[in-house]
């Protein structure tokens, strides 16, 4: 399963809850592989998880819209 998924990811640092959306790729149902992206800054945007991470989800309602939220690093499982 290599689907392409949108999935949000929690910025840090930003003194309210802000999630980015992200594209990835399905591995399964609820883990997902975050696009790496060559333009992340880290000193501009602070993601939870960053870009290449693999990543577990949940499907949480943001702004009244069911979407796939990173909740975990895989590799830190």
């Amino acid at each position: 399963m290599t689907e392409p998924r949108v999935v949000f990811v929690r910025l840090l640092d930003e003194g309210t809850t802000v999630y980015r959306p992200v594209n990835g790729v399905a591995i399964s149902d609820a883990i997902c592989q975050l696009e790496t992206k060559e333009d992340y800054d880290q000193d501009i945007e602070q993601w939870e998880f960053p870009p290449g991470s693999t990543v577990f989800c949940e499907t949480r309602v943001l702004q009244g819209e069911l979407v796939l939220v990173a909740v975990a690093q895989v590799d830190a499982l």
